[in-house]
C-alpha cells in the first residue's frame, strides 16, 4: 500500500498544531492531555485507524490514552513477546507490517488480526516509560513518512506528558506546603492564646496543645483550631474547661 507523502509546509503546519495540543490547559490531567495527541493522529498519520499511548505498569502495561477504531482488548499484558513491550523494555521503535504474515509477535498478531488491524508501528516516548502507537486495518500501511511523522508525534506528546506530570507534581506540592503553612499558623495562634491568657513560654503552651492531642486521640492542627475558634466566640476557658 503506498503511503501520502507530505509536504514541507504541511509538516510544519502539523508541528505548531502539535505544539498548540501540548499546552496545558486548567484542570487537564495526563490522559486528557495524551488525549489530544492520540485523536488527532488517526486524523494526521497516513493510514492511521486507531492511536494509543502505552505506559509500563506494575501488572504489565497501562493504556494512558487512544483514540479511533477500537481494540476491545488490550494488544499486550506486558508478558511480551510483543513490539508495544519491547519498545518500552528496549527505547526502541517496532514495526509489524504484517499481521498475516508475521511470525516474530504471533499472539499479539493474531490478537490484532482478529480485530481488524493488519499493521502497526510503536515508538518509545523519548524521556517518558512510556510508548506511542499507531495501528492501521491495512498491511504495510507505516513506511518512511508516517514513520516521520508518528515520530513527531511521539516527540510532542512526550514533553506534554512531562510537562503535564510535572505540573500537577507541583500542584500536589503547593497543595501540602499550603496546609503545612495552614497549621503552623493555626498552631501558632493558639500557642499565643494560652500564652498571653495563661501566662506561659512558647515551649510550654505547645506542650499544652500536644497533650490535648494526644489525650483527645485528635490531630494537633484540629485541636489548635478549637481552641482559635472557641477563643473568637469568647468561650476560650469554657473549650480548655472541656478539655
Amino acid at each position: 500500500m503506498s503511503e501520502t507523502t507530505l509536504s514541507a509546509p504541511e509538516v510544519i503546519t502539523i508541528a505548531q498544531e502539535l505544539a498548540e495540543i501540548g499546552r496545558l490547559v486548567d484542570d487537564d490531567d495526563v490522559p486528557a492531555t495524551l488525549s489530544r495527541y492520540v485523536a488527532r493522529a488517526v486524523t494526521l498519520v497516513p493510514g492511521c485507524d486507531r492511536a494509543a499511548i502505552t505506559a509500563s505498569a506494575p501488572a504489565g502495561t497501562e493504556v494512558l490514552a487512544s483514540a479511533g477504531k477500537p481494540l476491545p482488548e488490550p494488544p499486550t499484558d506486558g508478558s511480551g513477546p510483543d513490539p508495544v513491550t519491547e519498545a518500552l523494555r528496549y527505547r526502541e521503535p517496532r514495526r509489524l507490517d504484517d499481521t498475516a504474515a508475521d511470525e516474530r509477535w504471533p499472539p499479539f498478531s493474531a490478537h490484532l488480526r482478529r480485530h481488524g488491524f493488519g499493521s502497526c508501528l510503536t515508538l518509545p516516548l523519548p524521556t517518558s516509560d512510556a510508548a506511542f502507537t499507531v495501528f492501521s486495518t491495512e498491511p504495510g500501511r507505516f513506511g518512511e513518512d508516517s514513520h516521520d511523522l508518528a515520530l513527531l508525534f511521539t516527540l510532542h506528546a512526550g514533553v506534554a506528558f512531562d510537562n503535564s506530570t510535572l505540573y500537577h507534581d507541583n500542584l500536589r506540592l503547593l497543595a501540602h506546603v499550603q496546609t503545612a503553612l495552614r497549621t503552623r499558623t493555626v498552631i501558632a495562634q493558639a500557642q499565643g492564646l494560652l500564652m498571653r491568657h495563661h501566662d506561659q513560654t512558647a515551649e510550654e503552651a505547645y506542650a499544652v496543645l500536644k497533650r490535648l492531642s494526644q489525650e483527645g486521640n485528635v490531630k494537633l492542627r484540629a485541636v489548635a483550631a478549637a481552641l482559635v475558634e472557641a477563643h473568637e466566640a469568647g468561650r476560650l476557658e469554657e473549650a480548655l474547661r472541656r478539655r
